[in-house]
C-alpha cells in the first residue's frame, strides 16, 4: 500500500520480486561442479525468467530454470539453450556465487556483493545500456551452497535496488480500465497484444505506451522517446509487471524509475503495469499511475 505522510503525499511503494528456483536448476548446478567447476567458486551469469502477471490473486515469480546455467562444453546439444522471445520466459541477467562450504555461505559479505551488482546496473543507466536492453533494470543476484552429499542447497536471493533520494510520490494509482477512454482502451490492448506476440518484442520487459489525439496507441522501445514528443501524443512508460496486487506496482518499476529520471529528466512520469489474462492484455488487472520525483535534476539514484 502507498504509505502516508503528513503533509507530504504518499511514497510509491514496490511489490517486492518473487523468486523460485526449479529443481532442473539444481540438478544442472550439481553436474556442473562434479564434471566441470570443481572447487573453482568463480561467480557464474545465469539467466531468470519470468512474465508479467496471468492471474488476479497470484504474481508471478523470477524463475531458475536448468537453462539457467551456462552449458558445459559436452552439454551444448544436450540442455535447452536459453530462450529468446518467448512470451512466457522474459529473460533476466543475474550472477550466482556458489560457495564450497557452508561457512562460507554464512560468512560471504552479502551487502557489498549486493551493492556491487546494483552499481553494475547503475552504470548501465549512466550510459545508456540500460535503454538498449532493459531487461538488465532487474539485474539479480543468488548465493548458494549445495551440499551434494546430502542433497541439500541452501541459497540467497536478492534484487538490487536503486534509489531514489528523496524517494518518489505516488500521486494516482487506477486500474488501467478506469483510466483509458474506451476507444484508448481498444487501442492499448491491441497494441500490448501485437508487442507480446512478436518474436521480436516478447521478451522485451519495459517500454513506452504513446496514445495520439485520435486515441489510437503504439508500443514502442526505450530508444524512440523522442519520437513520441509532440503533437499531443500521451506517453506511458510501460513494463512487465509480475505483480498482481492492485494497490501497489512490481519490483522492476523501482529501477526503472531511476533509469527515467537519469535518462529524460522527468518531474512526472505516467506509468503503465502491464498485466494479461489468458494470454491476452487485461485492462482491468493492469495498472495506471503517476509518479512525481521532486527532485529530477538531483543525485537520480543511490547504490541501495
Amino acid at each position: 500500500m502507498a504509505k502516508r505522510e503528513e503533509g507530504s503525499g504518499s511514497i510509491l511503494q514496490f511489490a517486492p520480486f518473487q523468486s523460485s528456483v526449479d529443481e532442473g536448476f539444481w540438478h544442472r548446478l550439481s553436474s556442473l561442479k562434479l564434471n566441470k567447476l570443481g572447487i573453482d567458486d568463480s561467480p557464474i551469469p545465469i539467466t531468470g525468467f519470468y512474465a508479467p502477471c496471468s492471474h488476479s490473486q497470484v504474481s508471478n515469480h523470477l524463475t531458475l530454470l536448468a537453462e539457467s546455467l551456462p552449458p558445459a562444453e559436452n552439454e551444448v546439444s544436450s540442455v535447452p539453450s536459453t530462450s529468446r522471445s518467448s512470451r512466457n520466459k522474459c529473460s533476466v541477467p543475474g550472477i550466482l556465487y556458489n560457495t564450497n562450504t557452508l561457512e562460507a555461505y554464512h560468512s560471504l559479505d552479502k551487502k557489498s556483493l549486493l551493492k556491487e551488482e546494483a552499481k553494475k546496473i547503475w552504470e548501465d543507466v549512466q550510459t545508456g545500456k540500460a535503454v538498449d536492453d532493459s531487461a538488465i533494470l532487474s539485474r539479480f543476484l543468488l548465493i548458494s551452497y549445495a551440499d551434494l552429499k546430502k542433497w541439500s542447497f541452501h541459497y540467497w536471493f536478492a534484487f538490487p535496488a536503486l534509489v531514489l533520494d528523496p524517494p518518489a510520490k505516488l500521486v494516482e494509482l487506477k486500474p488501467a480500465s478506469q483510466l483509458f477512454t474506451l476507444e484508448e482502451a481498444e487501442s492499448v490492448s491491441a497494441a500490448c497484444n501485437d508487442w507480446r506476440n512478436s518474436s521480436l518484442t516478447a521478451d522485451v520487459p519495459f517500454f513506452l505506451v504513446s496514445i495520439a489525439s485520435n486515441s489510437h496507441a503504439t508500443i514502442r522501445h526505450l530508444k524512440d522517446w523522442e519520437v513520441c514528443q509532440g503533437d499531443g501524443q500521451k506517453v506511458l512508460f510501460g513494463f512487465y509487471d509480475p505483480c498482481h496486487l492492485p494497490s501497489n506496482p512490481g519490483w522492476p518499476l523501482r529501477n526503472f524509475l531511476a533509469l527515467i529520471c537519469s535518462r529524460w529528466n522527468l518531474r512526472s512520469v505516467n506509468f503503465f503495469c502491464y498485466r494479461e489474462s489468458r494470454g491476452f492484455a487485461d485492462l482491468g488487472l493492469s495498472l495506471v499511475g503517476e509518479a512525481l520525483i521532486t527532485d529530477p535534476q538531483g543525485r537520480a539514484a543511490e547504490i541501495g
